[in-house]
């Protein structure tokens, strides 16, 4: 052994001596040649005592350890060998390196069990490293500048690699990127991280399995000592599922937007530990403030009540102190004020939410903008009174003209009668008197039914080309003693207004009844009266807002205005003014405004009323413009002429038929008589062309004289027919317009009436004495 040991060098001598761990040189028979003073510590003997021994006599527990093997191993095999073994009871590691050496093995025992601990805890950080990063979705990556780029397992699988491919550096990474604008930013990061400043971008990028993908890629550059840049560490995030994420609450925040904008409705939310209401952007739109500029985030008790119209307040303030109380759902219809002035209709829906503990800790809601819906409804309630009104006014006008129309008829008799007593008695009897007062009787009864016609829209319309203003005039004095005497009337009429088509009849009686309600309206104290004339275009909205039950269309009309400074009327007293019967003086029949509005629907105008109680009433009525000439009537007295010929009387009243009859033959005239349509028709077919003219009823039961009109004609074409009716005379023309009507008489008619029609329907001139049948 001695020349083994002397075969050390000095140099290698100092260092098996300095070392701390326990070396041993041994011949081939496992005899001791040299050990270190870290080996002869562990055999508790100085080292020239071991010298010389076999191994297993000073160190027995080695025979079976891994120092035997390792020591058998270089004998046997020549090379160097190390062995490691684990000892559980003592929770150590050891380690045995043995080489060969001139005629035996050195062999050098270490205890590594901090080594092992630190590698174990390394091994264990490393694991719980690689899951935190599969958790987290997060890998990382180490690029030092002068070798490979080391990614950890999870950054292999964020880009669909598998961590046994290949490794790949960061330009392989820009080949992937998937949009030009971004590999141009990559480029510009990564001169900027070799610059030494962080990298941080998010890019799209083709994974190399093919799937497109979302990356976070951060980066930050490491120095050495000089300040150098050296390695660049960073991590790399999929956040693909996060951007869709982002984009489907974009897109559902796009939708709800453009929901609650199609539906006009916003939401609403308030954090009641906070304290803090939360608007949307819709909600702000609705109330009239701008979601640019005004901070709908709010931490005060309720800031939407400075929104809230002044009359809602305490209803909206109960409402909301109900739900934080109950918990239960509430819905309250509520006026909002908006900063320009408009008011809106809003249905407000809460509700309140809990934590899972029961706590109170908000309340959403909705708030539904529905004032169109409101002001349809309003309008709706306006249309259907309208409605209402008209077709009460319509039973009403059907009823007053059935009536009229069988008093015009026994009034034809009464006037009839009277008019042949007068045209036989000399004008010296002491009887013609009385005849007379029975034919006047019989006059106030006709305008009485004229009332009742003018109610129904049926009156009878002598139509004249009318100048307003003179028409007014010409009554002042009339109307200045028909208002009590503290009443002043004041005329206000415009010149040169355009000329209208009315019976002026009818229009001096509404005049009289408009002068004769504001008179009444003033009372016993001092007051005024105006009466206007003047010209306005009515729009379609203007005449909605006039009184139902007219047919004025839209255009241009010459309007009569009569107002005064009196009592006025309440909203329940304007709806009924107009109904037949209905008068606020007790000795009134009733009548004038209904028949005021049966006139003004007779000439297709309309009326509007304005009134409030305590402060006066102005009716204004309209009438269509026209510039048609004035249709000057004619008429002739029974002196005037005589003539011949058979005539034709059809009529279902025996006394109408009876009386027309007598006054035809006392014209000159051969008279029969039919009591309906079809009894003409077989007179007619009897003698087709015995009669020179028929004198036909409108109105009969069974066969009409509309019906029986068209018959006689296709019997016979050229027999001129006049019809006799309580309708007026515009609505029988515009019926038989174009069906060769040769004249029209209206009920109840005199003498005179009926010789004036007679004459024009079969052109008689005024001296002729003569008309033959053909």
């Amino acid at each position: 052994m001695t020349e083994i040991f002397h075969a050390l060098s000095a140099e290698q001598a100092s260092l098996f001596e300095a070392s701390p761990n326990p070396t041993l040189v041994l011949d081939a028979s496992y005899r001791i040649r040299y050990v270190n003073s870290a080996a002869a510590q562990l055999g508790g003997v100085s080292a020239d005592a071991l010298v010389g021994l076999l191994i297993w006599e000073r160190y027995p527990e080695l025979e079976h350890s891994i120092f035997h093997q390792a020591y058998a191993a270089v004998l046997r095999e020549g090379v160097s060998r190390q062995f490691e073994e684990y000892r559980p009871a003592v929770d150590s590691w050891v380690s045995v390196y043995a080489y060969p050496a001139e005629g035996g093995v050195v062999a050098v025992l270490e205890d590594i069990t901090e080594r092992r601990r630190a590698e174990r805890a390394l091994a264990e950080s490393e694991r719980a490293l690689t899951r935190a990063q599969e958790v987290a979705g997060i890998g990382s990556w180490v690029w030092p500048l002068n070798g490979d780029t080391q990614w950890s397992l999870q950054t292999f699988r964020i880009l669909g690699l598998a961590p046994t491919t290949f490794s790949p550096d960061l330009e392989l990474i820009r080949s992937r990127i998937h949009d030009e604008a971004d590999r141009e930013q990559w480029d510009l990061a990564i001169h900027q991280l070799l610059d030494g400043h962080d990298l941080a971008m998010e890019l799209a990028v083709r994974r190399f399995d093919d799937h497109l993908a979302t990356l976070r890629i951060l980066g930050r550059p490491a120095r050495n000592a000089g300040g150098v840049v050296t390695h660049v560490f960073g991590t790399m995030e999929d956040v693909t599922e996060r951007h869709r994420a982002a984009e489907y609450l974009r897109q559902s925040e796009e939708t709800l937007r453009i929901a609650q904008e199609a539906a006009n409705i916003g939401s609403f939310e308030r954090d009641l530990r906070t304290r803090i209401t939360r608007w949307s952007p819709q909600l702000m739109r609705i109330i009239g403030i701008d979601p640019a500029t005004y901070d709908a985030t709010r931490n005060s008790d309720d800031p939407r009540m400075e929104f809230i119209h002044p009359a809602d307040r305490d209803a909206f303030r109960a409402a909301f102190a109900r739900v934080l109380e109950t918990g239960k759902h509430f819905t309250l219809r509520s006026r909002f004020l908006r900063p320009d002035g408009e008011v809106r209709h809003m249905l407000t829906s809460a509700l309140l939410v809990r934590a899972p503990n029961g706590e109170p800790v908000r309340v959403v809601g909705t708030a539904l903008d529905i004032t169109e819906q409101v002001h349809a409804e309003e309008e709706r309630r306006r249309v259907e009174a309208q409605i209402q009104q008209a077709q009460k006014l319509e039973s009403l006008g059907v009823l007053a003209g059935g009536i009229a129309h069988d008093f015009n008829n026994l009034l034809v008799g009464i006037l009839g009668n009277a008019s042949l007593a007068l045209l036989d008695m000399s004008p010296q009897a002491e009887i013609r008197r009385s005849v007379e007062a029975i034919e006047q009787a019989a006059q106030r009864a006709a305008d009485l039914t004229r009332q009742l016609l003018a109610y129904a829209g049926e009156g009878r319309v002598v139509v004249e080309s009318v100048d307003v203003e003179s028409l007014v005039g010409e009554m002042a004095s009339l109307l200045r003693t028909a208002v009590s005497k503290h009443a002043q009337i004041h005329l206000d009429l415009a010149p040169d207004l355009p000329r209208i088509q009315v019976d002026a009849t009818q229009f001096r009686q509404i005049v009289m009844n408009l002068i004769t309600n504001a008179s009444d309206a003033v009372g016993d104290r001092r007051g005024m009266i105006h009466i206007r004339v003047g010209a306005e275009t009515l729009t379609a909205d203007r005449l909605n807002g006039c009184v139902p039950g007219t047919s004025a269309s839209p255009g241009p009309h010459v309007f009569l205005e009569v107002s005064d400074d009196g009592k006025g009327m309440d909203a329940a007293t304007r709806a009924r003014i107009f109904d037949p019967f209905f008068s606020t003086r007790f000795t009134s029949r009733g009548l004038g405004l209904a028949a005021t509005l049966g006139i003004v629907r007779g000439h297709r105008g309309a009326i509007d009323v304005r009134s409030t109680l305590g402060e006066g009433t102005a009716f204004r009525l309209f009438f269509p413009a026209t510039g048609q000439p004035a249709r000057t009537a004619t008429s002739m007295r029974d002196s005037e002429w005589r003539a011949s010929g058979h005539v034709l009387v059809v009529d279902d009243e025996d006394s109408v038929r009876a009386v027309t009859g007598a006054l035809l033959r006392r014209g000159g005239f051969t008279v029969s008589e039919a009591g309906d349509g079809v009894g003409a028709l077989n007179l007619s077919r009897a003698d087709p062309g015995g009669f020179a003219f028929v004198l036909l009823d409108l109105t009969m039961p069974g066969m009409s004289g509309e019906a029986a009109f068209g018959a006689l004609r296709e019997l016979r074409p050229d027999v001129p027919v006049v019809l006799m009716s309580g309708y007026n005379e515009q609505e029988v023309t515009r019926i038989f317009e174009g069906r060769g009507l040769a004249g029209f008489l209206q009920k109840p008619f005199r003498a005179d009436e009926l010789y004036s029609t007679v004459a024009r329907a079969l052109h008689i001139e005024q001296g002729a004495t003569t008309l033959r049948s053909t």
